[in-house]
């Protein structure tokens, strides 16, 4: 009898299986994440000859666009901490090298210094599925600064929230953040004349001025070129931001006639800032600015609201955990004991690392989401073990 129920159980979970691998593949929309991994190359523009500079990139997809952002610094010991870059340590090389700057359109001074210039602690995926998400993490002198990407499926731009915590002994006293785009086109660089214009949803303003930002009425800010649009066959199309208010203290566009440079003043207190980017390749300026009017509030809203921790992380457990696996040891039986010490060493470091999670470090964060993701496979097998081993299942 107990055969004949063990086979049945066995024939049962091999169709769980066959669902659950059919359900995966035909599941909720996904975001696709890349990461190329560090690469090191001779320097050639970016450095001094014979130095070498070090590399990576994270792509997401999100099915309707896809994002790209580089990291380079120059790795020559004679830098030390620092690593410096001729164009710029962080950038957007892709939907198109224009708009966000490739080379470097995102700089965070802490204290006058450039954090991106520094040691960079680690760049990694953090989260892969129904949404994707990466970190970066700098080592300033003075501070510890991250910076959270992610992305929606189906979303047309990428959420960010910047962070930076003081290093033992240092006082952050200022905290400044600038944005560099190309609307559309490199003008200078190929010999042509635009007209650059910066739109918030109270005025529009063009180049040479400087737009003096008013962080709760300026939410978004679009960047576009007047002659390079493309309903005129001209050009990329624009590109916006989203700088959510709360943290900003003051802020200035500066419009000329090849870059223009966004700079934040943020509340050093505040710990942290939280900012959202647009690139509307092959759109019109008209739909762009049509499509913020319209959809700019709930994507602040979005923003504001986002939890950028990895949902691993949130929505985690540890003492039903613990009591989940437990029981599955119980249900598993003699089976399950060559597992015994892997499930103890989980058990372990889950709990050691929701701790540190829990007291806001990134970096835990980021390794319990990849333990869990890591575990999947061996709770795989105890499973199907509780699942061959108890003769009540089928009842149950």
């Amino acid at each position: 009898m107990h055969e004949k129920r063990h086979g049945w159980l066995r024939l049962t979970w091999l169709a769980l299986t066959v669902v659950a691998a059919s359900a995966a593949a035909e599941g909720p929309e996904a975001v696709g994440v890349f990461d190329s991994g560090p690469r090191f190359n001779p320097a050639t523009w970016e450095c001094a000859g014979g130095h070498q500079i070090e590399k990576r990139s994270i792509t997401f997809d999100s099915g309707k666009i896809r994002y790209t952002f580089a990291y380079q610094g120059c790795t020559d010991p004679s830098h030390g901490e620092q690593r410096p870059c001729a164009e710029g340590n962080f950038g957007m090389p892709e939907p198109t090298t224009a708009n966000f700057y490739w080379g470097g359109f995102l700089r965070v001074f802490i204290n006058g210094q450039d954090a991106f210039t520094f040691r960079l602690a680690e760049m990694r995926v953090i989260e892969r599925g129904t949404r994707g998400a990466c970190q970066i993490v700098w080592m300033h002198p003075d501070a510890q600064v991250g910076l959270r990407l992610m992305m929606l499926p189906a979303s047309n731009h990428v959420l960010a929230l910047l962070s930076w915590k003081p290093r033992a002994g240092a006082e952050i006293k200022t905290v400044t953040a600038t944005l560099t785009c190309y609307p559309s086109f490199f003008t200078a660089a190929r010999g042509r004349k635009g007209e650059r214009h910066c739109a918030t949803p109270r005025t529009d303003v063009a180049e040479p001025q400087v737009l003096e930002l008013k962080p709760h009425d300026d939410t978004y800010l679009l960047y576009y070129d007047a002659v390079f649009d493309v309903a005129k066959g001209e050009g990329d199309g624009p590109c916006a931001a989203i700088i959510a208010p709360d943290a900003v203290q003051s802020g200035t566009v500066q419009l000329t006639d090849y870059p223009v440079i966004t700079t934040v003043n943020l509340d050093p207190q505040a710990g942290q800032a939280r900012m959202a980017f647009y690139d509307f390749t092959g759109h019109t300026n008209a739909d762009a600015a049509a499509y913020l009017r319209a959809h700019a509030a709930e994507d602040l809203a979005e923003l504001r609201a986002a939890d950028f921790r990895p949902k691993a992380v949130t929505g985690l457990d540890p003492q039903r955990l613990r009591r989940d696996i437990e029981a599955l040891l119980d249900e598993a039986g003699d089976d399950a004991d060559p597992l015994r010490p892997q499930v103890q060493d989980l058990l372990t470091r889950v709990g050691s690392l929701k701790t540190q999670a829990d007291a806001g470090d990134w970096k835990a964060e980021a390794d319990l989401a990849e333990t869990l993701a890591g575990s999947e496979d061996l709770l795989w097998k105890l499973r199907t073990f509780a699942v061959l081993n108890n003769p009540t299942a089928r009842e149950e």
